[in-house]
């Protein structure tokens, strides 16, 4: 009974050490991957996008929106500015927002 123990033990140990091993190795290829299809660092689902899109997705996770003619295109330069640095905003998704916030105008 005991030999039976160990073998089921060591079994058990040998599946854990290569599942581990298995998981890393997939998170690095999978980081790798990642890398590689950013355009300059940008994600992809960002690319995909439309300004109108990421300004509903981003601007509602804290206020209200305002409607894209409440404001000049001077006014949304300023709000957009600031809101790229409160938000974490990437340079391109600013600027998509910035760019769908002036066609309003």
């Amino acid at each position: 009974m005991k030999k039976i123990n160990k073998i089921i033990l060591l079994v058990t140990v040998v599946v854990f050490v290569t599942i581990i091993f298995t998981q890393c190795a997939t998170q690095q290829n999978a980081t790798s991957t990642e890398s590689t299809s950013f355009a300059k660092g940008v994600p992809e689902y960002v690319l995909q996008k439309s300004g109108a899109q990421l300004w509903a997705e981003s601007c509602i996770r804290c206020h209200n929106t305002a409607s894209p003619a409440t404001f000049s295109d001077t006014e949304w330069d300023v709000a957009i500015k600031h809101m790229e640095i409160r938000a974490q905003l990437t340079k391109v998704e600013a600027e998509k927002v910035l760019e769908f916030l002036k066609s309003a105008n």
